[in-house]
Parts: structure tokens; sequence; C-alpha cells
């Protein structure tokens, strides 16, 4: 009879055991996130507002003249290019065909042309030994014929160097010194001409502020600025004024902060980022602006 009371009284013992663990486990855990410092204004008077990163040369999506299946690639995300550079090549085989085909065409017009001087010379010779030997009319069409064999084959010559400038077109260049921003290309998929599978931009930064329209009234040219990476403000990076875009247009950069509103219109403003920065900065990235104001 004890030993019955005494698994009774371990079963009961254990099952508190377990509820309590569970109870403790499924307690939401404290945030181990630190707070984000906060940013005190650098002026007395001013006006804060949203900067992106951006390449200098704007950034670039390589186009082509053509458009076909990519057949090769040389640069990748990240990868700094020299101007001149090659950055992929598409599918060749259908042009090369043309050209083959066409230096065939070329081929066969040389012949016809050599044929055609080749019964001119004898006519020619005819008439050297009798003038009465040869009809005038015969005379002219053969030396009509070798104009006209002429006349084909620089036609066709001429559309052989029109496919060749083709051809140089599918392999495709960098048309300035930078970095690859972003690349979608892989051997295979289909590039068209107006695509936006590859991003090129210069390796000197500008910073693209947007000043609110409540704010415009503010704002001088050519005063003091600086940005903070956002959530650390001991990262200052100071601005040099560069010119204003004279378009208030409508705000597309939103911060996230709830009292934002969306329907406002900005100045947008560039500024030139620093040669020599202490820590990475990467085209897209947002930062905190402050523009002295008087």
């Amino acid at each position: 009879m004890k030993s019955f009371y005494s698994l009774i009284v371990l079963s009961i013992i254990s099952i508190t055991v377990a509820m309590a663990v569970i109870f403790y486990d499924e307690r939401p855990t404290e945030s181990q996130t630190l707070p984000i410092p906060e940013l005190a204004p650098p002026y007395k008077n001013f006006i804060a507002g949203t900067g992106v990163v951006e390449s200098r040369s704007k950034n670039i999506q390589i186009g082509s003249f053509i458009d076909g299946v990519i057949s090769g690639v040389n640069v990748e995300s990240g990868e700094g290019v020299k101007k001149g550079a090659l950055l992929f090549t598409l599918n060749k085989k259908m042009i090369t065909a043309k050209i083959t085909a066409q230096q065939a065409i070329i081929a066969l017009e040389n012949t016809k042309l050599k044929n055609a001087q080749h019964q001119f010379q004898i006519i020619q010779n005819f008439k050297k030994i009798s003038p009465n030997m040869v009809k005038k009319t015969d005379y002219t069409t053969a030396k009509d014929n070798v104009a006209q064999a002429a006349a084909r084959l620089r036609v066709v010559k001429s559309k052989l160097t029109i496919l060749l400038q083709e051809l140089a077109l599918y392999d495709v260049y960098s048309p300035i010194d930078g970095k690859v921003l972003e690349s979608k290309l892989s051997i295979g998929k289909y590039f068209p001409k107006n695509s936006t599978l590859l991003t090129i931009g210069s390796n000197k930064q500008n910073l693209r502020v947007d000043i609110n329209e409540y704010d415009i009234y503010k704002f001088t040219p050519n005063t003091n600025a600086v940005a903070f990476v956002r959530g650390h403000p001991k990262l200052k990076i100071p601005l040099k004024y560069l010119y204003t875009m004279p378009y208030v247009v409508p705000k597309k950069n939103l911060t996230g902060l709830s009292t934002e509103r969306t329907d406002t219109r900005v100045l947008q403003v560039l500024y030139a980022l620093p040669k020599k920065i202490d820590f990475p900065l990467f085209v897209g990235q947002q930062l905190d602006v402050f523009i002295q104001s008087k």
C-alpha cells in the first residue's frame, strides 16, 4: 500500500515539474537588441533630409544594339571594370553563318567578274587584230557586263562589311571605368536591347538628398552639410555641395517613420562624398543628412 501512495506522490511531483519547465520555456525572452543611439543635430538651425548614395556617373544599365542569347559572361557583381573591358558576349552562330554565306556569294561574284573581264579581253584582242571582226554592240555589251559584274561585287562586299560591323556588336564593352553594381547575367539567358540585367557605376559616389517641400524655403546652396550612417552617430561624413535639381518631385525614398507623410514632394540636392572614407558605403544606402540653415 505504501508503494502505491509513493507512486502517486512521485507522479504528482513529475507532472508539477514538467508543467513548470513548459511554463518557463514559453515565457518571452528579453530582447537582446541594443537601442539605437540618439543622433544630436550638428547645427543650431538645420534642415533634416534623407540621402541616398549613388554613383557619380549615375547607375548605368548596360544595353545593346542587338538582342540575343548570352554565350559568355566576363564580370560579376562587385568587380571593378576598365573602360573598354569586355562585359559579356551574345551568341554569334546566326551572324557567323550569314558571314560565311556572304563570303561564298562574294567568291561567286568575283568569278563572274573574272569571266566577264576575260570575255571582254578576247573581244578587245579581236578588235586590235581587225576592227571589223567585232560588232560595236558586242563590244559595248561585253564592256557593260564587266561594269555590272564589278558593281555586283562591290554590293556584296559592302553587305559583308555591314555584317562584320554587326558581328562586333555581339561583344558588349564597358563605357566607363567603374564597378559592376549588379549583374544578373548568366550563359543561356536572353538579353533584350532594353535590358536591366547589368548595372555599372563609377567608383566615385554622390549623395542625392531629398528636402521636404515645407523646408525648401530654408535651403541655401553651398552651406555646410553632413551625413550620418543610420544607427551610428559617430560615423560622420562631410558633404560638398554640387548642384540642385530645379524640379520638385514626389517623394520616393521613405524612412519608415510613423510620422512620415507619403504625399510630400521633395527638392533633390546633389552632394559629393569624400574620396576616402574610413568605413564602407554602398550604392543605394540611405543616410541621415543635416544641412545648415539660417
